[in-house]
Formats: C-alpha cells, structure tokens, sequence
C-alpha cells in the first residue's frame, strides 16, 4: 500500500473517532460535564495515612454542597421579616434545595435525651456531685422548686431530676453554639459599641452533585433573587452567604472569563500571525480544526478516566491551542512556496523530525503523568491527549484538504530571513559577554531563589466572599475543618474512651485562653463506661437513701418517689439516626480500616504557636493524631517540589539519548538553549521577587518539550540561508507565547506562576537556539 493510501485509510479512520468524541462533548456539554473546584483535589493523596485523607474527604464532602446565610438587621422583626422573604424567594424557585430554616419546638428535639437524663453529665456536674454535700444539694433543689423561672428549662418532673442535671447538661451544650431558637427560627445576636444587632441563620444544602456547573449556574442567580427580595423588604438589613458552593461558583466564572481571555485571545494573536504569514485562510481552517479536534478528544478522555474535570486542568487546556498550533506551523512552512503535488513527498520527508519533536513533547508530560497529584496527571493526561490527537489531525488531515497553492509571502520571507542576522556563538567576543551575562544572572538569581510552598496561595477566592467567611466564622465561632484531631479506636467504645481522655488534656487550654473549645461526639455521646459511672453517680448522690431527692422530700415534708426508669445506654447509632445530630454527624467518621475513628474540631485556632501546641498533645493519647492539612499539604508540596527537579533531569536525559539517535554529536545544540533559557527563567524570577513553587518547576518541564522542537527543527536544516525552518519555529514560539504567557494574568496563583515562568523559558529558548547551530551543514 502506497504512502498516499495509507493516509486515505487512517484518515477515514480517524474520522470515525473524531465523530466519537464530538458526540461524548454534545453530551457533556449539554449539562452532564462535572468541574472539580477543589485546590486540594489536584495535591497528592496522603500516602502515609489514607484514615487521615478519608477524614478530610468526609469532612470537605459535608461541607461541599452546603451553603450558610446570616441576615442581620437593627431589630429582631426587621432580619426575621427579611429572612422570610429570603426563604419564601428560595421556595419558589423551585431548586432541588433542602432549606432548613423553621424549627419546630426547641424541646421536641431536646426531648430525645430525656430517657438518658441520669448517663449525661458533664465534668462541670460531675465534679459538683462528688465535691459538694447532699444536704446542700437538697437545698439547691429545693430552692429551684420555688424558683422555676431561674436556670435551665426543665425537661420532665421536678422528682424526676431534682437538680435539673439534663437541663444544665443541655445548657452546656447549647452554650458551644451561639445560635438559639427565636419564634421558631435559629438565631444569633451581637452586642458592639454601635449596638446590638439581630440575626437570622439559614442553611441550604443542595441536592446533586456539588460540582455540577449546572447546578451552580442554576444556585447563584436563585441566591441573587432571594437577597433582593430580602432588600426589598427591609432595605438596611446584611445579607452574608458563604459556603463552598460559592467558592466553586466563583472559581467557576473565574475559569469561564480565564479562558476567553486566554482561549480566545491566545487563538486571535494566532489568527491574524498565521492569516499574515500564510495569506491564507485555508491554513488558518485547517490548524484550528486540529486545535479544537485536540481539545475535543482531550475533554473525553479526561472525563471517561477521571469522571470529572478540574477547573484548573480546563484553563491550562485553553492554553493548548498554543503547543497544539506547533505541528501545523511546521507543516505550513514547510509547504510554503512548493507545488501541491509535492506535499506527500515533504510530509513523508518531515514525519521523523515531526514524530521526535512530538515525542521529546510527549516526554515531559508522561513523567508528568507518573507523579501522585491527581490533579497534575489529570493535566497531563488532558495535554497529552490533545497534543497526540491534534498532532494525528495534522499528518493524517491536512494532505488531504491542503490541495491549493502556497506561495511565500513577504512577512514569512521577512521572518525566515531573519535566522541569517543571528549571531553564532564560539570563539569570540560577543560569546564571552553573552556568557558573562548569563552567569552572573544564574549565580545572583540562584542565591536569591526563596521557596514558598505554602498551599494558601493557590487560593484566588474572591475578597468580597472571604470577608463574609471571616465575618460568619467569627460570628458563629466556627471550628476550623483545616485543623483537626484523629482518633482511632478497634471499636466504636475505644474511640469514645480516648476521645474523653483527650478532652482532659485539652481543658487547660481551654481554662488559659489558648483555644476557645473543641466539637466532639463524646459531648453528645458519652463512652458506656462514662455513661454507666454517670448512673452510679447519680444513683449514689440523688437517689440513695441519704441522697439528695430523699433530704428535699423531709424538706418539703412529702414522700417523692421517681417515675422515671433507668434505661438503656445512649447508642452511637440511635444518635446518629435522630435529627439532634444533624450539626456533628460528619465527624464521626464510622468504620475505618480494622476499626472506628471520629474527628474532633476546635474552635479559635488562629496563631502558629497554638497549632504546635496542640500537636504536641496528639501523643499522649492511644490512637490520636494532630492533623494540619495546611502544614501537611505544604509540606507535600515542597516534597515534591524536589521530585519534579529530579523528575526534569531524568527528562533531559531521556531528552537527549532520544536527539542522540537523530543527531549524533550534535544533539546537545538543540538541548542546551532551553536548559539556559530554563535557569535563567528561575533566575529572574528570583531576581524579581518571585517565591520557588511548584507550578514554577513542572512549567520547566513544558518548557523542555517545547523549547527543544525549536532545536530539532532547526538542527535538521542549520543552513542560515533556509527560511522554512526559522519561519516555523518563530511562528511556534509566538503561539506557545500567546498561550501560555497569557496564564500570567490569570487570577489563579498557580497558572499566574506558570504563566511567569513559561513567558521567560520559551521567549529565551527562541532567543537562545538559532545561536546554537552550526555555522556549516
């Protein structure tokens, strides 16, 4: 079978695939595509510990549809007038929303302790009964028989709980929130030197998954409409909103507008670059149809390997159309000025050139595939993808459409002639300047390169939402879900026992001011052996002979007997199956592994000397362990951080033996440019104040794939005369430039990094590499 047949049938072939993954794309986008907002998605699996990465995917998943919203106002009428505006606005926009607002009777649910009453006590009520004389106790009690108005509420009869034990446990509890229940709504008040204002708090949980693009395009215009209509109604009243649902809407727009700036405007710098030096539109058709053909099968394959696609990994692929445009640069250039006739015979006699400059591309992003961040080899799978499909397109496509003439125009004369202006370098002046230049600029950028591989600067929130996030946390004293502890037990018993001991340790914390408190399952359900020394406390110290409801009844001069029984134990699951737990479940993270685990939070963590005091009390406890998913995700980071110089230097290597086998001797010609370009990159960014992170090095291996085509290409005709090869390179570095030197303005603190750091390497290894050649065939 001939050349030309060959490339009929495969081009046939492709065009079955093609079709393929343009109908999965209809089907995506028509509402089914899911978009990962989560920075952490795209950070590597704690390898040490998966109990602990269970525990902060339970805790993230509790929060990740959920979505939080105070209105305040001057009076309590005015924010409850605006809130049920706010809920019945809600209502009727008919969104698959839980919206949990109106309750009920606060002793409806509170009653769901009642027939446990004797094994809850707190370590306040404890230490009481024990300290404390029975006969002074009596008159405790007796004295808050004829004072009903002072105290807790009462829950039950007063011989029942003569000291009203469950209505002070309850009080306790209440007392590590500050909402409350006001005319059947769950409220909150601040008192401040400009007055007391009054809040209305209403949680909405979506119902579908919390990623949905859908579902979030459907959320934010329904909020909008619900705080106007809360505005309507009492116009000076504050609305806050936060919860992740916002953040991944936002960070949703953010990536919409990033990728019409980057995508579109990327895509028209091309345009009108290629539309000048080919003047022509037919290579403008047919390079962006292998450009969208690339996009299209990178999106499916994405989606059918990882289920969803992140939002970072979107806006880097609007970025491809820079890399993908590289193939069919080249073609054109070298078709320029050749009859049609002779396209087979230039194609067959580039494809090895064009196959290596696609496999020292394809390098990179396979070793970038191999590292254990989900969200990177998502990237790399997505870039791989496309680039392998649009460079397909080109060598299967394009011979068979491009049938007109080419003739050179005087802009692509005009750009290839500039290669015989360049200097060589070599024994000569210019060499030693250039090379003190550059090393000076290495020694003094690398003795200022810092690393900061703090996660909290991949965050791009916008301000106006971490304001109200801060405002809400303080308003409602939220516990952080970033620092936490971990307790593991065989069973569900062993958990609950350690967690008590570790909340002994943490009371003097708690009594000196370092925290404010902590949110614990054991508060709400004790462990059976502290509920069984609960009972036989109160058994010994009211209901004895010589107990306290006995000296109150000689008091009172009537014989009280108890109606109430003892029961059973209060099980985890019996509280985990009623409503009262609605605000803790997501920390008891149930069966783990070979046994339980549960998750304690604490509230008014906020210094870094806290945090190592904190963790230096995880010890100290059987099966308790400090987790910082900040410091710990930071940490990993920076660990692999180091893996990717190292992941680099293998690719150099790889890099070369592969140029080896072309070009002989010569190999280190193409390699050497993007290895100065590289380090110089680091260099002024150091110079210019930049940290070190991540994104930084993995750009340095995007900047090896690419900057090393413009090595090959021009390695394989070096003539200085030949304005093909330069033609195509230029014409390559300014759309690789276009694109990724675009992710500099994005407002995502990791594409801006590699946006930064691609800018200089790829402009540099332009710049570098005709200098590098040969001055003779």
């Amino acid at each position: 079978m001939s050349n030309q047949a060959s490339i009929r049938l495969l081009a046939k072939v492709w065009l079955l695939i093609v079709l393929a993954f343009t109908g999965h794309n209809l089907y995506l986008w028509s509402g089914h595509l899911q978009l990962d907002t989560d920075i952490l998605a795209m950070l590597p699996q704690d390898e040490r510990d998966p109990t602990v990465q269970n525990a902060t995917r339970q805790l993230s998943d509790s929060a990740s549809k959920r979505v939080v919203v105070l209105i305040g106002g001057q009076t309590w009428e005015r924010a409850s007038a605006a809130a049920d505006a706010y809920a019945a606005s809600l209502l009727e926009s008919k969104l698959p929303l839980a919206l949990r607002y109106k309750m009920g009777d606060e002793s409806e649910w509170l009653s769901f302790f009642t027939p446990h009453r004797n094994q809850l006590l707190s370590a306040t009520q404890r230490q009481q009964l024990t300290s404390t004389s029975s006969d002074e106790l009596a008159q405790r009690a007796v004295a808050a028989l004829y004072q009903p108005g002072i105290g807790m509420p009462r829950l039950g009869e007063w011989k029942d709980d003569p000291l009203n034990l469950l209505g002070a446990w309850l009080g306790e509890r209440a007392a590590e929130s500050k909402v409350r229940i006001r005319d059947g709504r769950l409220s909150l008040s601040t008192s401040s030197p400009s007055g007391e204002a009054f809040y209305v708090l209403l949680t909405l949980e979506q119902n579908g998954p919390a990623f949905s693009v859908k579902a979030q395009q459907a959320l934010i215009p329904a909020l909008d409409a619900a705080k106007a209509a809360a505005l309507k109604t009492q116009p000076e009243v504050q609305v806050l909103s936060v919860g992740v649902p916002l953040h991944a809407a936002a960070a949703a727009s953010q990536a919409e507008r990033e990728v019409h700036t980057i995508g579109i405007g990327s895509m028209i710098g091309i345009v009108l670059l290629t539309v000048f030096a080919f003047s022509a539109l037919r290579p403008r058709i047919l390079v962006t149809i292998s450009i969208a053909i690339g996009l299209l099968a990178a999106i499916s394959v994405c989606t059918l390997l990882f289920g969803r696609l992140h939002l970072i990994t979107l806006v880097f692929g609007a970025s491809l159309v820079g890399v993908a445009e590289n193939y069919g640069s080249n073609y054109f250039s070298s078709r320029q000025g050749r009859p049609a006739a002779e396209r087979w015979a230039m194609l067959k006699a580039q494809s090895p050139v064009m196959w290596l400059a696609m496999l020292t591309t394809a390098i990179g992003y396979l070793l970038l595939a191999l590292t254990p961040f989900p969200g990177l080899r998502q990237i790399a799978v997505f870039s791989a993808t496309g680039l392998l499909a649009a460079f397909v397109t080109v060598m299967w496509w394009f011979p068979l459409f491009d049938k007109g003439e080419m003739k050179h125009t005087r802009l692509s004369l005009w750009i290839g002639s500039r290669r015989a202006l360049w200097p060589s370098l070599g024994r000569n002046r210019l060499t030693l300047i250039l090379s003190l230049i550059v090393a000076i600029t290495l020694l003094w950028g690398g003795l200022s390169i810092k690393s900061n591989d703090d996660v909290r600067l991949l965050q791009s929130s916008p301000p106006a939402l971490i304001a109200q996030q801060i405002k809400v946390s303080q308003l409602l004293d939220l516990p952080s879900p970033a620092q936490f502890y971990l307790i593991r037990g065989a069973s569900i018993e062993a958990v609950l026992q350690q967690e008590e001991a570790l909340k002994t340790r943490l009371a003097p914390l708690i009594d000196k001011g370092s925290i404010n408190g902590y949110q614990a399952i054991s508060d709400w359900v004790p462990s059976l052996a502290q509920q069984a020394a609960n009972q036989a406390l109160v058994e010994r110290v009211v209901f004895s002979e010589q107990g306290v409801l006995s000296k109150a009844s000689l008091a009172l001069g009537e014989a009280l007997t108890p109606a109430f029984k003892t029961t059973a134990p209060l099980l985890i699951a019996d509280w985990l199956a009623a409503p009262v737990s609605e605000p803790l479940r997501h920390q008891w993270l149930g069966k783990f592994e070979n046994g339980y685990a549960s998750v304690m939070l604490l509230r008014g963590v906020s210094k870094p000397a806290q945090l190592a005091e904190l963790a230096a009390i995880a010890p100290s406890v059987a099966g308790v362990r400090w987790v910082d998913k900040v410091a710990e995700v930071s940490t990993v980071m920076g660990r692999y951080r180091v893996l990717m110089a190292w992941v680099i230097a293998l690719s150099y290597l790889l890099v070369f033996a592969a140029l080896s086998y072309r070009f002989g001797r010569q190999a280190w010609r193409a390699l050497l440019p993007t290895l100065l370009a590289s380090g110089l990159a680091l260099a002024i960014l150091a110079l210019l104040g930049q940290p070190l992170q991540l994104f930084n090095i993995l750009a340095l291996l995007l900047i090896l794939g690419m900057g090393v085509d413009y090595g090959i290409f021009l390695l394989e005709n070096p003539d200085r005369q030949a304005t093909r090869p330069f033609l195509s390179v230029t014409l390559a570095a300014a759309s690789t430039l276009l694109a990724f030197g675009l992710l500099a303005l994005s407002a995502t603190p990791a594409l801006h990094a590699f946006g930064l750091t691609m800018l200089l390497g790829i402009g540099l290894s332009w710049l570098f590499t005709p200098a590098f050649m040969p001055t003779t065939k």
